[in-house]
């Protein structure tokens, strides 16, 4: 678009030269990264929801089959063949069949009131489609239960090629891998084209590419191939295609799109990275291009409003809402206090900074000294970083827009029922902190001759953090003393 292109340019694009550079980057990356999988890198990983979501689609379904891998049914637990479930988070939907002979889809209250009420003959359930509902005593029963993989679609979208080809036995492990290793690429291209790699800028992009591959969350996130860090890793990887592209307004029509994507992979986390294309589009506005800023603004928008209808009607299909996803019925312990004080509450703010801020390990004499919380380690603490965020002092168009992002991407997690848990660190910081390393290398902190140091701390204890995840998680984490932390959330629901 020709008046785009009359747009300020920091550097050209990156020379042919530089294509084996930028390919080391991604090879460094991946090996890394399938050496801390392991054995796990060739077969499906225990939590591959986004493969049997996929798997679905193919068959034609919204949901699953029949039962969740690793169910049990009630008389096989009493038998004991089985010991509980063996599944996290689906969720599930039961059909109830009404006194009238009309049927509808629910899920029980779980809370002390409901069950209360419940004994004196009273039963409630959210019914999709009307929201909470009584019902008296003997006016409802319990029909088929149908199971639902309720995480957002985005991931299961571009694994879908994988699946058709390789069906349930996809290596979802590899493929996150794969999709962690590519950020890095895209981080340094990116690095490279908008500031050079003269005057050492060039090594500076090298250590930020070390810091957020194997120096924070994303390590363990890209080495363990389970749906939510599966999620997050996919979600980061569309949040860096969609940064390249937005970038000074490069490519309106594919920043759409990857943001699109981000979106369909961490909705609430994803979307406040608007905020940088919207001003790059504003800052189009003040040079007087008013066809430029149309054209761009329309771009950006149809591919990002295409992803978000799709989203809509598939939400619509499922559980008759254009915005539920369906995590309200996960069928997990947390759900009494989820319908008590909803997914996201400032009563769990409290909880959530002390996981951000200050929970740290504890050190003993004894083997494996050093031991973490289930709720994982102070960001600061893991990747220390982090800290040099005060340095980034230099100036450059684009600044406030990465700050509004990090400030909107990072809420929701604060506000979430939800530390993370089960985690070494904290692996929601993985949906802001590429945000955080434009700013620190645009903003100058990278060129520091202390943020090497740091980069290499947090890369020893995060890559051993991730290798001890995968291998002897009983070692890491810290379930006592009583009361350290979060003692509630261990108890049996």
């Amino acid at each position: 678009m020709r008046e785009l292109r009359r747009l300020p340019r920091v550097t050209s694009d990156p020379r042919p030269r530089q294509w084996p550079r930028h390919a080391l980057v991604f090879v460094v990356a991946f090996v890394g990264l399938c050496v801390l999988a392991g054995e796990r890198l060739t077969k499906p990983s225990r939590d591959n929801h986004f493969v049997h979501l996929a798997q679905g689609w193919t068959e034609g379904r919204m949901a699953l089959e029949g039962k969740p891998p690793g169910w049990c049914a009630p008389r096989d637990q009493a038998r004991k063949r089985c010991r509980g479930h063996a599944f996290d988070d689906y969720a599930v939907l039961y059909t109830l069949t009404l006194a009238d002979g009309s049927t509808v889809r629910g899920y029980p209250c779980r809370t002390k009131a409901c069950q209360s009420a419940e004994r004196q003959g009273e039963q409630t359930y959210w019914v999709v489609g009307q929201g909470w509902r009584n019902f008296e005593r003997g006016q409802v029963r319990r029909g088929d239960d149908t199971w639902y993989i309720t995480f957002p679609p985005g991931p299961a979208v571009m694994m879908l090629p994988f699946v058709m080809v390789f069906g349930p036995a996809t290596w979802d492990v590899l493929l996150t891998c794969l999709a962690a290793a590519l950020i890095a690429l895209v981080l340094v291209r990116m690095l490279d084209r908008e500031r050079g790699t003269e005057d050492g800028r060039g090594r500076e992009h090298l250590w930020i590419a070390a810091a957020w591959t194997f120096g924070s969350p994303a390590c363990f996130l890209g080495a363990n191939g389970r749906v939510w860090f599966t999620a997050q890793i996919f979600g980061a990887l569309c949040l860096m295609l969609y940064l390249d592209a937005a970038w000074r307004a490069r490519r309106p029509g594919w920043a759409g799109l990857w943001l699109g994507l981000a979106v369909a992979c961490r909705p609430i986390n994803m979307l406040p990275a608007i905020v940088v294309m919207g001003l790059e589009l504003w800052r189009l506005r003040t040079t007087g291009e008013r066809r430029a800023l149309v054209n761009a603004a329309l771009r950006f928008l149809v591919p990002l409003g295409a992803i978000g209808l799709a989203l809509a009607c598939y939400n619509m299909a499922r559980f008759e809402s254009p915005l539920e996803f369906g995590h309200r019925f996960l069928e997990i312990r947390w759900q009494a206090r989820m319908q008590e004080l909803g997914m996201f509450s400032l009563e769990y703010l409290p909880r959530n900074l002390r996981c951000l801020l200050w929970l740290a390990p504890q050190v003993s004499a004894e083997v494996p000294y050093v031991r973490v919380s289930i709720h994982g380690m102070a960001l600061w603490l893991s990747s220390p970083w982090v800290l040099a965020v005060a340095a980034a002092r230099e100036r450059f168009p684009q600044r406030l827009g990465l700050g509004l992002a990090i400030l909107g991407a990072a809420l929701p997690s604060l506000l979430y029922q939800n530390s993370g848990q089960l985690q070494p660190v904290y692996r929601f910081g993985a949906d802001w902190l590429l945000l955080l390393l434009l700013l620190l290398a645009f903003g100058g902190a990278a060129r520091r001759r202390w943020f090497p140091a740091l980069v290499l701390v947090a890369v020893l204890v995060n890559v051993a953090a991730a290798w001890q995840f995968a291998r002897k998680p009983g070692w890491l984490f810290v379930v006592d003393p009583m009361g350290w932390p979060f003692q509630e959330e261990l108890e049996p629901g």
